[in-house]
C-alpha cells in the first residue's frame, strides 16, 4: 500500500491552557487500573493504551477541579472509549448490532434516569452487566456532584452523545455532507459538550436563569464543542486510517471538506486549520460582547479552559502522534497509508 505525506498546519491560538496540579503519575495509575478492569475480553475488542492519556485530557480541560472530580472524569472518559472501540471492532461483523444496541441502552438508562424522582436511590437493577453497567454509574456519581437540575441536564446530554454513537454507521455513511450538517451530528458524537455541562456545577456563583437561556450563551458553547471536534478531526486523521484497517475509510472533517469543494487531502487540511482558527476569532468577538456579569466571565474562563486543554491534549497525547512519542506536536508532516496527497 502507497504513503502519502501531508503537512498537519500549525494552529494558533490565542487562549492559555493550563494542567490541574491534583495529575499525578498515582493517580493517572488508579484510574486506568480501575478502568483498564472492566473492559471486554473479546479479542476482537482492542484496549484503550495507556499512551491514550485519557487522565492528562480530563486535567487540561478542568485544571481547577478537585482530585475526586477528576477522577471520575478519568474513569468516565476511558468507559466511555472501551465502548466505542467495541462498536469500531465489530463493524461489519454480524455482531455489529450488539455494539450500537449498547448504546442504545446506555441512552435508555441515562434518559429515565434524568426523569427520576431521586437520582440517588433509583434502583441499577435492570441496567446491562459488563462496560455499560459501570459508565452508568460513573456519569451518575458526576451528576449527584451537581445541583439537581444541572445533574439531570448533564445526563441527558451523555444521553444524546451515546445516541450519537448509535447511529454513526448511518449519520456519516459517506463525506457526502454539507459542512453545517457535518458540524451538527459530529459536536455531538464527540462528546465536548458533556465537558461543558458540568461547567455549572463548577461556578463560584451561578448565572441568572435570563444568561443560562440566553441565545448567547447556547452559541459560546456551541463554538466551543466545534473549535474541539475539528480540532480532533485535524490530529486524529492518520490515527482513523489506521484504525480502520481497511474495513472503511472514514468520515470526517478533512474528508468532508475535500468532498464538498474538490480539495486535495492537503488543501482540506488546509482549509480546517482556517475553520478552527476561525471558530476561535468568532468566539472571542461574541464572549467580548456578552460577557458583561462576573458570572458570565467565569464562565467562559471555563469553556476556554476547555477549548485550550483538548488543543493541548491532542498536541501531546500519543494517541494521536504514535507509541513513543514526546514533546509537542504544532504541526508538521504525517505519513498516511493509501491517501493520496493530490
Amino acid at each position: 500500500m502507497s504513503t502519502a505525506e501531508h503537512t498537519i498546519p500549525a494552529l494558533r491560538s490565542e487562549i492559555p491552557w493550563r494542567i490541574n496540579p491534583h495529575h499525578t503519575p498515582e493517580l493517572d495509575a488508579d484510574a486506568n487500573r480501575w478502568a483498564f478492569g472492566l473492559f471486554s475480553d473479546d479479542p476482537r475488542v482492542p484496549v484503550p493504551l495507556r499512551a491514550d492519556n485519557y487522565t492528562t485530557w480530563a486535567a487540561l480541560c478542568y485544571p481547577d477541579a478537585r482530585p475526586e472530580a477528576l477522577t471520575a472524569w478519568c474513569r468516565f472518559n476511558a468507559l466511555y472509549t472501551v465502548i466505542e472501540n467495541k462498536q469500531e471492532a465489530l463493524f461489519g461483523t454480524g455482531d455489529a448490532g450488539s455494539a450500537e444496541e449498547v448504546w442504545r441502552g446506555v441512552a435508555r438508562h441515562l434518559l429515565r434516569l434524568s426523569h427520576a424522582r431521586d437520582l440517588a436511590e433509583t434502583p441499577v437493577d435492570g441496567w446491562s452487566d459488563g462496560p455499560p453497567r459501570p459508565y452508568l454509574l460513573t456519569a451518575r456519581s458526576i451528576a449527584l456532584t451537581m445541583p439537581v437540575g444541572m445533574g439531570r441536564y448533564f445526563l441527558r446530554r451523555v444521553a444524546q452523545m451515546a445516541m450519537a454513537q448509535c447511529q454513526e454507521a448511518d449519520a456519516i455513511a459517506s463525506p457526502h455532507m454539507q459542512w453545517g450538517e457535518y458540524l451538527e451530528y459530529r459536536h455531538v458524537n464527540f462528546g465536548v459538550p458533556l465537558f461543558i455541562a458540568a461547567i455549572p456545577s463548577m461556578l463560584a456563583r451561578d448565572l441568572s436563569a435570563a444568561e443560562w437561556e440566553s441565545p448567547e450563551r447556547a452559541a459560546l458553547d456551541r463554538l466551543i464543542s466545534h473549535h474541539c471536534c475539528l480540532t480532533n478531526d485535524l490530529y486524529s486523521f492518520r490515527k482513523e486510517h489506521d484504525d480502520r484497517d481497511g474495513k472503511r475509510a472514514p468520515v470526517q472533517a478533512v474528508t468532508v471538506l475535500s468532498t464538498l469543494h474538490g480539495l486535495s487531502v492537503q488543501g482540506a487540511m488546509d482549509r480546517l486549520a482556517e475553520v478552527i482558527e476561525g471558530t476561535e476569532r468568532d468566539y472571542v468577538g461574541l464572549r467580548d460582547t456578552v460577557a458583561v456579569s462576573s458570572e458570565m466571565r467565569e464562565y467562559c474562563t471555563r469553556l476556554e479552559h476547555i477549548l485550550a486543554g483538548n488543543l493541548r491534549y491532542h498536541q501531546v497525547s500519543p494517541r494521536f502522534h504514535g507509541a513513543g512519542f514526546e514533546g509537542v506536536f504544532t504541526g508538521g508532516e504525517i505519513s498516511v497509508a493509501g491517501v493520496p496527497r493530490s
